[in-house]
């Protein structure tokens, strides 16, 4: 049976290791700057999140036999595959061009007790004092372009960044209407709850942003609240029979054709 519920998953990501989530803007004499919200505090975008998330959903997917069609075909054929009536589960956690998603993933911001630690005592009032204590988020580090046929330094590509500091955590929420088939006819939760829940857990201890490759963007994420139709509910009690439910699924999703 079909469903649409009301969901929100508040979460919470730690960075073990420095980070870094470019503007594509130059600042000063930093030619990659961090993003940065209206209050100079650094955050996690939302947009980021998601594009990690529907990834991870869709190599979950495949890894269960599950049909996840690709948001960026260039063919025909698999382009109208989109606005096809029995969507798969990809879309219809994330939606697609022909029908949007109703989920809406916050930007994640700074944790409210480390943005005292950026911040000044009440009695300082002037600019270049903030200033200060806003730039204990981050740090410099110059870098240099190499390239990848040789694997040395590009002459004449040296360049500067900006990381967030290790250690920031920031808190977030993904909240909306999400639409799937039940797990349990008389009970609360989806299929499409359960794979967005195994995906979101399973960026634990993995590495988002940018210059993964060097190390940058360790994180340990907890789900630290999760409510179906504005009741609680434990994000654990979902993995439970994880075989049974992704064995039901058959029946209610589109298995992927061989190639």
């Amino acid at each position: 049976m079909e469903r649409t519920e009301s969901i929100s998953i508040a979460y919470s990501i730690r960075f073990l290791t420095p980070f870094h989530f470019g503007t594509g803007l130059r600042v000063g004499l930093i030619q990659r700057s961090v993003a940065r919200n209206a209050k100079d505090f650094l955050y996690v975008p939302g947009a980021t999140l998601k594009g990690v998330l529907r990834e991870r959903c869709e190599q979950i997917a495949r890894l269960f036999g599950l049909e996840a069609r690709d948001p960026h075909a260039q063919t025909l054929e698999k382009t109208l595959s989109e606005a096809h009536p029995n969507p798969d589960i990809i879309t219809r956690i994330f939606g697609s061009r022909f029908q949007p998603g109703q989920l809406f993933f916050d930007d994640a911001q700074l944790e409210h007790t480390q943005q005292a630690w950026f911040e000044p005592d009440a009695h300082h009032t002037n600019t270049r004092r903030r200033d200060e204590f806003l730039a204990w988020q981050t740090e410099k580090r110059t870098q240099v372009a190499m390239s990848r046929l040789f694997g040395t330094a590009e002459p004449g590509r040296l360049y500067s960044s900006e990381y967030g500091m290790r250690s920031l955590c920031f808190v977030g929420r993904i909240s909306g209407l999400l639409k799937g088939f039940a797990l349990q006819p008389d009970q609360p939760g989806t299929y499409s709850l359960l794979l967005l829940s195994m995906a979101l857990q399973s960026l634990d201890s993995d590495f988002i942003g940018g210059n993964k490759s060097t190390g940058a963007g360790h994180i340990r994420l907890e789900i630290t609240d999760l409510q179906v139709d504005g009741k609680p509910m434990d994000s654990g009690d979902l993995l439970k029979d994880l075989e049974y439910h992704w064995v039901m699924l058959e029946d209610c999703h589109p298995r992927a054709k061989d190639e």
